[in-house]
């Protein structure tokens, strides 16, 4: 029988030799974070152009423009927890730690549970702070377990593969749920493209507005009809209450049609629209 002191004594050995694990493994920790924000980046690019619409840029002007095409900031925040949490609740590593080899484990020794999982990666925004990773980066160098915010209110830690080889130590999956994973990613990728083609023109025309750019110039209110489609081009119905010239306040009602042309590479962009006004 394991007496308590017993007991105690291997715990305090388990943390130990877990945070000398961590420690070592700190430079490679730092390099899948690179690794996973690079991809993270593409990811959050590729669902702000599909799904953003393009408005006023509040306070820090980016490139020089007053706009950005963006979805609201809690979706994007949404994106990334969950492209940390999923991998890591599966496989005890995001794509950026799988390629550094490092993995996911309690500081106490202790098998790596879901909910320490969805812990660490909620806290994760606010390691970000103020910028660049800056406060979970300096909590990783000062603490003796290499522990940003998240792992300290999970108890986890990083280290490398090699040293969580122990039954439990990291996260794991079946071969049916890792079959789940790529179904959904699939599933993903064809919705994003459909929605590219069949659900972005409204989000562009939107941006127009929004921008005072193109046919939109001049436009201070519109409502678009069911759309029209043949193969690269989409065509709206539109009213509309247009700025007639100044003195401002003066305006005209109008109806007609607003068309967006597809191209492979650049996707929905304004194409002929025209309409009249009652003035």
């Amino acid at each position: 029988m394991i007496s308590p002191t017993m007991a105690v004594t291997t715990a305090v050995r388990d943390v130990a030799s877990r945070a000398e694990f961590a420690q070592e493994a700190r430079l490679f920790r730092f390099f899948a974070l690179l690794v996973d924000l690079v991809v993270l980046s593409v990811i959050t690019f590729i669902v702000n152009s599909v799904y953003g619409v393009t408005q006023p840029t509040q306070g820090l002007v980016i490139a020089g423009s007053p706009y950005s095409t963006t979805v609201a900031w809690p979706w994007i925040t949404l994106v990334g927890i969950l492209y940390f949490t999923v991998p890591e609740a599966m496989f005890g590593a995001t794509p950026g730690k799988a390629w550094a080899r490092v993995r996911v484990v309690r500081l106490d020794g202790r098998p790596l549970g879901l909910g320490s999982v969805v812990v660490r990666n909620l806290l994760k925004p606010i390691d970000f702070l103020p910028l660049l990773y800056l406060l979970g980066g300096l909590l990783v160098l000062l603490s003796a377990g290499s522990q940003r915010l998240g792992d300290i209110a999970a108890g986890t830690t990083v280290v490398y593969r090699h040293r969580a080889l122990q039954p439990g130590a990291t996260r794991s999956s079946t071969s049916t749920a890792r079959r789940v994973l790529v179904g959904t990613l699939i599933f993903a990728v064809l919705f994003t493209m459909a929605f590219d083609y069949f659900g972005r023109p409204p989000l562009v025309i939107a941006s127009m507005y929004n921008e005072q750019f193109g046919p939109m110039h001049g436009v201070r209110s519109y409502e678009l009809g069911q759309p029209q489609w043949s193969l690269g081009q989409v065509t709206y119905p539109i009213r509309l209450i247009e700025q007639v010239g100044r003195p401002t306040g003066v305006y005209d009602v109008c109806s007609g049609s607003i068309t967006l042309d597809w191209g492979w590479l650049g996707g929905w962009t304004a194409g002929a629209s025209g309409w009249t006004c009652a003035g």
